[in-house]
């Protein structure tokens, strides 16, 4: 039997701790903790603050403001590079995460890429392929019936002999010879008959020619080594799975007070909500409009997308482990994932994370003239016409002139000072008010834990 090793010592706000496994550090005060170390990373969340294994930086972040890209009349609503994103106090959680995300998968270059090349070389040096022909094709005679009513197809040829059967006008027969002149001899399936040169005449078809490809061992050693490389490779990418489990492998393991569970439970139901939405966009660019008369009166055109997917949870990286629902939202470029503590947004195979007492979320609503279909759960405030006069009605001058419905939906700006901007909208009304309304009292709890400390 092993023997257990735990101690710790406290520095100050600083905690060391001496185990079996390794050292770790905390810091921070009671009612919440976030700890990581070489048995993955444990988060307690509470009313009184968040507790780090690793003790956070305190250098000054970034503080970019949200890019507009700027275009002739029009601007792109975009966060700010990747790069910035990220606040303070996330520095060491997402240096760990991109750390992860960026290595390479020794399964894939080192196991399953080499055995594709393998059994390629292999095949390419012991197989070979070889034509064997069906049919040689060229041309050949037929007789052909020409006779509106058809002909019989006799046994012998005179025209009491017993009839084989009845052809039809244009059917044709594979011709074998004439026969006194009067008769045309024929094959049909397995049998020989014929026909009457008067019903029937002769033409020139042209069959093609039918190949069918082999393929044949050359190497007789080629089953044996392709049988014994595969169980070479199929251990070997077992061995590398588990190497690359081990490396990517990143633990995030919640524990949270009353208050904070409570609160936290709260979170599932509020972003099902959102996700039940029929319709959900991004908005890309926005657009002065200096010809509303052709654009149904519109102050302002917007450039939309349909948000690409909406999940319960999905994890950030291969073999990330946690005992919480992930929340996701795919957007164009850029996937959030929004944790307890924190939001996590990633771009490729970079991370940027920034704590929720950090992100402002503004909720409104908007009057949108809608020339899509409008989505079931959209309500409708209004009409108006793709070409409008000053007073609102339709210009008499457009035949094709038709009433456009104006939609009222929900619109939410996510911003923060390190340079994170994206915009939301909703055919339901309301539909991310609660899970907003969620983040917002976790970052007003954060900001108490921040003010209890510099007290």
């Amino acid at each position: 039997m092993g023997f257990l090793l735990r101690k710790s010592v406290k520095v100050g706000p600083m905690r060391i701790n001496f185990s079996n496994s390794g050292i770790s550090y905390s810091v921070g005060v009671k009612g919440a903790r976030l700890s990581t170390g070489q048995r993955g990373t444990f988060v307690t969340l509470g009313a009184n603050g968040i507790y780090y294994r690793q003790k956070i930086s305190s250098s000054p972040g970034h503080t970019n403001s949200p890019v507009y890209q700027t275009l002739p009349g029009m601007h792109s609503i975009t966060s700010a590079p990747i790069d910035q994103l990220t606040d303070v106090d996330s520095k060491v959680f997402i240096d760990e995460l991109s750390e992860k995300a960026s290595k390479i998968s020794l399964t894939k270059w080192f196991g399953i890429w080499p055995m594709i090349i393998f059994v390629v070389l292999l095949s390419f040096n012991s197989l070979r392929s070889r034509e064997l022909v069906q049919q040689q094709g060229g041309e050949r005679k037929v007789a052909v019936i020409n006779s509106f009513v058809g002909s019989n197809v006799r046994a012998l040829a005179d025209g009491d002999s017993k009839v084989l059967r009845t052809a039809k006008y244009g059917e044709e027969f594979t011709f074998l010879g004439e026969f006194r002149q009067k008769w045309l001899k024929v094959k049909f399936n397995d049998s020989i008959g014929y026909v009457s040169k008067k019903l029937a005449g002769i033409s020139m078809v042209q069959d093609p020619r039918e190949v069918e490809t082999e393929l044949f061992i050359t190497n007789p050693n080629y089953p044996w080594l392709l049988g014994s490389g595969l169980l070479f490779f199929a251990v070997l990418i077992y061995f590398l799975s588990r190497q690359d489990k081990k490396r990517f492998e990143m633990e995030l393991n919640y524990e949270m007070d009353e208050q904070m569970g409570i609160l936290y439970e709260t979170l599932a139901t509020h972003f099902s909500t959102f996700k039940s939405s029929q319709r959900k966009w991004q908005y890309l660019h926005a657009e002065g409009n200096v010809d509303w008369k052709r654009n149904a009166g519109a102050g302002k055109l917007i450039n939309r997308i349909t948000i690409g997917s909406v999940m319960q949870h999905k994890n950030p990286i291969r073999f990330f482990k946690t005992n919480v629902q992930i929340p996701h939202i795919k957007l164009n470029g850029t996937e959030l994932y929004f944790l307890p503590e924190r939001l996590l947004v990633r771009r490729a195979n970079k991370f940027a994370a920034l704590f929720y007492k950090n992100l402002v979320i503004d909720c409104s609503s908007t009057r949108f003239i809608e020339e899509e279909s409008v989505s079931p759960d959209a309500k409708i405030v209004g009409h108006t016409w793709k070409y409008v006069n000053k007073n609102g009605g339709p210009d008499r001058r457009f035949t094709n002139n038709r009433q456009i419905p104006i939609c009222l939906y929900s619109l939410y700006t996510l911003h923060s000072k390190t340079g994170v901007y994206e915009t939301l909208s909703t055919s339901r009304i309301g539909a991310f008010d609660g899970f907003a309304d969620y983040l917002k009292k976790i970052g007003v709890i954060q900001s108490i834990m921040d003010a209890n400390q510099i007290d």
